[in-house]
Order: C-alpha cells, then structure tokens, then sequence
C-alpha cells in the first residue's frame, strides 16, 4: 500500500463515506470527520487523517469480504508491539461502521513526527547513516522479541522526539527468527536505501544489529549488500512490469479495444484519447522530427508537457512491432523504474498506445517538460567554477549509481542530460534503457555508455580530464574504467 495523491482519489470514493457529510458514521454513533485520505488499496483498505472525539487520528477503514480477518490482525500486531515494550501508535477504538460494511480501527496521531522515508529523502548523509542506525536497533528489538515485520519499509516508522515508532500492526507476526533468517530481515531494510548509501553503510548497520543482539559477527557485510541488492532489483522488477501496467495507488489504468493508456494518479492528468494527443502535438513546438519518433513540447489539459509519439513507418515495421511492448511502455517502465531508485527524470504522466484487435499500434510517452538546458548547453554557457565541478560530480555519480544498480541508458548524448539551477541531472530518453541481470552483460552496456559519455567532450581537453579525473576518484571498483580506456 502505498501514499496517494488526494486530489485524484478522493475520500468520497470510498464506499463507507457519508455522501452528505463526508464523514464516516461508526457503530457508537461517533464519527470520524475531516478525511484526507493518506493510503489505499482500492476496494480493500483506506488509511485516513482525520477527527475524532476532538482527537486527531489516523483510521483504517477494511473493506471486503475479509475485513474482520484483516482488521483483527493488525490490531493484534499492535498488542503485541505494546507488550513488548516497543513505541507504537495507541488503538484508541476497534470496531464497525455503522452499515457493518467495514471494520475499523483508530490510532492516536504521532505529533510532532516525521516519516523515515521522508526524513531519509533530506537529510545530509551522516545524520541519514545516524537514521538507519535507530532503524536497525528498532528490527533488533523486534527480532529480539520474537516479532517480525513482514512488510519493512521506511514509511512504516515514526521518528518523533528521537523515538522511532513502528507502524502497520498488520504486517506484524510472533514468531522468533533464526540467525539466517534474522540477518535477511536486516538485508531487507537495508534495500530500502539507495545503492550508494548502502555500499556506504552496510558495515555500520551490520555492527550496529550485531552489537544490538549481543551476537559475534558472524556475517561479511559483502554477502549482506548482496542480499540487499538482489532484494531491490526484485522488488523494482516486480513494480515496473506488473504494478504501473494496472491500476493502483500509483496508476489508472484504462483498456478498450482501441487503446491501452496509463495515468498517473500525482500527475494531475486525466485520461484523454488520440484525437487529443495529436491536437496537442500540431500545436506544440517539435523538438525532435523523426520517422521513428517525434517529440513536441506542447500543452495538454493545460500542463506543460513533452509528448513523444512512436511512429510506425510502414506495414511491415507494424507488423514487427503489433506483438511486441511498445517503446512508449518502455520508456513509461523506466521513468519509474528511475523513481523507484530515487534518480532523478521528468515526471511521468501518461503512456498511451493504440490497439487493434490486440495488436499494438502508434504508441505516447507523455511525462512533465523539464525547462533546463541539457549538459552540453550547460558547460558553454556556465563560467561558475564549483557549479562545473558540482555537475561534473552528478554525471559521474549517476553513472556509478547505474554500474552498481546494473542499469545501461543506451545512449548518453549530452542532449538526454537535463541540468537544473542546483546542479543535478535529470535523465530523459529513456526508451533503449535496460536493467541487466548478467553482470557481463551490464558491464559490456555501461562500458558503451562512459564512452559514449566522454565522447560529447572529447574536443574540450579541460572538461574532458575533469571527467576523467572524477571518475577515476568516485568510482571504488575501476574495472568498467579500465576496459573503457581510461588511464589512471
């Protein structure tokens, strides 16, 4: 379950919602007022903020036909936590709404407090090292108590006071974890961090468990990050080929016998059909004309957008293209798989693909328009020596973050390398994008790109060494260095 965005589901479209007060009406005759939905599952669980007996509260609303199951899990999650002495929101009300069509649970609001996957999103790395450290210790007293959190994500803890709370009482289970089996819980919430800070830090979170159990360390913190990675480019995987081609939290989606299109729900777009793609794109500006593809910069539904259309050239490239994933789903998989890892690309908005019969047709990225230079208009114009330099560190960060996630772009043109006003790189063209699960065959692809890379400033000798200078000292493993012809 993950957070929504409330202008697109609205607390309205829950089925338990008075339609005339837009509160929920409960069993006791007392009601929950002011609803922002925070989570969904759609036609199963609603996570609202809301009032309650002059109280601010968080509820959660189970639907269907195992609601009772679902409800009295969570809540006994909770008992648990609070026997074992671990800090946990109070259940301040376990019961029904007043049509018996859902069960109900309200907690006590954590106030002031901080999620962890927000406060790790923003803080400096030292204080988010220091995060993780009370995370770990927070799983070993779990595991010590003989209490497993079966769905371990940042979200799921409060930091309030520099105490951290644990959320989700249904994900909770007693029962007491082996060595092996403790220490893959620990790789687990390691996964939950991007690649670099988990090469970084998986010694000191490693020490941190072991010392928190009283145990020897018994594990090399090499095979931890292994089991950590392998756990995150499964978890990827399975968002960006099954979640983001249904509906969800994340996406709409919409399929009829002529199209296929996915919407993101925090886009602020909402379906639209071919006619109206194809009078945004003649009216916008080209930014790249192509028999393969086109991009525009135009206006859709009055947003500032990028559409790039994937054109079929001929009956034949149709038919080769009509069983296959389109480019545009590709380049839609991708945007979030980029998201998912926490890199930064232009939101992605809507992908839309026409159908017959099954068969695919002419196919749309549509994602938010990025309005910076890319990084070779970037270094003629810029005489700002530590922005250079700062850009310069990005690039070559990013390409480290792919080697070490395994992730080719498949054609690093300077032109695909967004920089904004603070210095990071956005990331666009995504369609030739690929996660490698060979590490050859990983190797072999970003190898291309560092080429590919240093070849938009070959001719500047001075932006060229400062290049090759930051990867020789940011990238720990120089063997893609080395077969890419990079003296060090």
């Amino acid at each position: 379950m993950v957070a929504i965005h409330d202008a697109i589901i609205a607390p309205a479209m829950c089925d338990v919602v008075d339609s005339a007060t837009g509160a929920i009406l409960l069993s006791d005759q007392s009601a929950l007022t002011g609803l922002v939905a925070v989570r969904v599952l759609p036609q199963r669980r609603w996570v609202f903020r809301a009032q309650w007996s002059g109280k601010a509260v968080f509820a959660k609303v189970f639907l269907g036909a195992q609601a009772e199951k679902y409800a009295s899990r969570d809540a006994q999650g909770v008992r648990w936590l609070t026997q074992a002495g671990l800090a946990t929101p109070a259940l301040l009300w376990q019961g029904h709404s007043v049509d018996q069509r859902a069960s109900i649970l309200i907690y006590a609001a954590i106030a002031p407090a901080d999620n962890a996957d927000v406060l790790y999103q923003t803080l400096p790395a030292e204080q988010g090292l220091l995060l993780l450290k009370q995370l770990v210790q927070t799983l070993a007293a779990q595991h010590a108590a003989g209490l497993v959190q079966t769905d371990l994500h940042l979200k799921n803890f409060l930091l309030s006071d520099n105490k951290v709370w644990s959320l989700d009482g249904d994900g909770i289970q007693k029962h007491t974890l082996n060595q092996r089996q403790a220490y893959r819980q620990l790789a687990e919430l390691i996964s939950k961090v991007q690649v670099l800070d988990q090469h970084a830090w998986v010694a000191p979170l490693l020490a941190a468990y072991d010392q928190a159990r009283g145990w020897q360390a018994t594990l090399l913190s090499s095979k931890l990050l292994t089991l950590a990675k392998q756990m995150k480019a499964q978890e990827v995987e399975r968002y960006v080929t099954r979640k983001i081609f249904r509906t969800c939290s994340d996406v709409a989606w919409q399929q009829t016998s002529q199209s296929a299109q996915a919407v993101s729900t925090a886009g602020g777009l909402h379906a639209t059909d071919l006619p109206a793609l194809e009078v945004a794109m003649h009216v916008g500006k080209v930014l790249k004309p192509g028999n393969t593809c086109t991009v525009v910069h135009t206006h859709l539904q009055d947003q500032a957008v990028v559409i790039k259309r994937y054109n079929i050239k001929d009956w034949l490239h149709g038919l080769s293209r009509a069983w296959r994933p389109s480019r545009a789903a590709a380049s839609w998989r991708n945007a979030h798989r980029l998201q998912y890892y926490g890199i930064l690309t232009p939101q992605p908005l809507l992908m839309y693909e026409q159908r017959y019969c099954g068969m695919r047709g002419r196919a749309y990225f549509v994602s938010a328009y990025s309005p910076w230079p890319d990084a070779l208009t970037f270094f003629q114009r810029s005489t700002d020596c530590d922005m250079r330099e700062r850009v310069i560190r990005q690039l070559v960060t990013l390409c480290y973050q792919w080697y070490l996630l395994k992730v080719s772009h498949g054609d690093l043109k300077a032109s695909n390398l967004k920089v904004t006003d603070q210095g990071e790189i956005v990331v666009i063209d995504l369609d030739s994008m690929q996660q490698h699960r060979r590490t050859q065959m990983a190797l072999r692809a970003h190898v291309k790109d560092i080429r590919r890379l240093l070849q938009n400033w070959k001719q500047d000798t001075s932006l060229y060494n400062a290049l090759l200078k930051s990867f020789s000292l940011i990238y720990q493993d120089h063997t893609p260095l080395r077969l890419a012809g990079i003296s060090l």
